[in-house]
């Protein structure tokens, strides 16, 4: 496979799974500030920031943030820039996973025209959701397990990873508030930005606290959303890429190896006791490093 393939193939399951996660995480911010902005202001503005800062965005109206084509983080951006990527490549790509994508992107661009209103927003921001997961669906239905499908895959979650990292890291460097129903607010938001409600209230019944959500969303072995999850498929399909390139490949597989071993063989009571919110900026900042260590022994060639 050219290098200029796989780069386009790793890159779109990237921008795709990032538009996903930004509109999902815009859509249960904008919900839950409908219900407290009025009764608890401080936490509503709280909850704002440490959603921009998380997804990496300029504090900017929601609309710009889903809308505007000058912005490069806006999820039209994100949408368009996957997009692309697949039209480099629709000779390596199933004509359904092409025309589900550029359907989606469309779609957005009518939103667009009709104007910036607040049923708009709402809608298109469930709308990029749902394509993605279709999106996803099609892939996985017409593609071929090859190695074009692992280089989707594996920018698919390399992006989970870091996103998980980035939201997880910023919920809990949030100063703790003496109002339990801050507190509450705080860790049921995370848990449905990353659509884990009912898979956490089945491993954790009893309540819903720092502890208990932070071991979840970081550790738990079997939900497809967790850091550790991420990291550990991550790691697998990158191991299924080096079976196809043994002289490339060694250090990427180390790199992911390790990142996935590390959070195998840690718990949540270590990573509180040396901080949670500098735990995920290491494993990031080793995510960046693995993501480099691809980049060049794959696509820079």
């Amino acid at each position: 496979m050219l290098s200029r393939v796989a780069d386009a193939l790793y890159w779109m399951g990237r921008y795709i799974e990032r538009a996903e996660h930004a509109a999902r995480v815009l859509e249960v911010t904008r919900a839950l500030l409908v219900d407290i902005a009025e009764v608890d202001p401080e936490t509503a503005r709280g909850q704002w920031n440490r959603v921009l800062i998380s997804l990496g965005v300029p504090d900017l109206p929601t609309e710009k943030l889903l809308f505007d084509h000058t912005e490069p983080t806006s999820l039209v951006s994100c949408v368009a820039h996957a997009r692309e990527n697949a039209r480099q490549v629709r000779e390596v790509i199933s004509s359904e996973a092409w025309e589900h994508l550029n359907q989606e992107y469309w779609t957005l661009e009518e939103a667009r025209g009709r104007g910036l209103h607040e049923s708009q927003v709402s809608q298109a921001l469930s709308g990029i959701v749902s394509a993605s997961f279709q999106w996803d669906g099609v892939a996985d239905g017409t593609m071929s397990r090859d190695e074009g499908w692992l280089f989707v895959k594996l920018g698919k979650f390399v992006e989970r990873l870091d996103g998980a990292c980035r939201i997880v890291g910023v919920c809990a460097d949030a100063a703790p508030r003496t109002a339990p129903s801050g507190e509450n607010v705080r860790w049921l938001w995370l848990l449905r930005c990353l659509c884990a409600m009912e898979a956490y209230r089945k491993a954790h019944p009893e309540r819903v606290d720092r502890k208990n959500v932070l071991d979840f969303s970081m550790f738990d072995r079997e939900f497809p959303r967790t850091v550790a999850y991420s990291a550990r498929v991550a790691a697998d399909f990158a191991a299924r890429l080096g079976e196809l390139h043994p002289g490339r490949s060694k250090a990427v597989d180390r790199a992911f190896g390790k990142l996935a071993s590390r959070l195998e063989y840690t718990d949540v009571d270590e990573v509180e006791e040396r901080g949670t919110p500098r735990f995920l900026k290491e494993v990031g900042s080793e995510l960046v490093e693995a993501s480099q260590l691809l980049q060049s022994s794959y696509f820079l060639r």
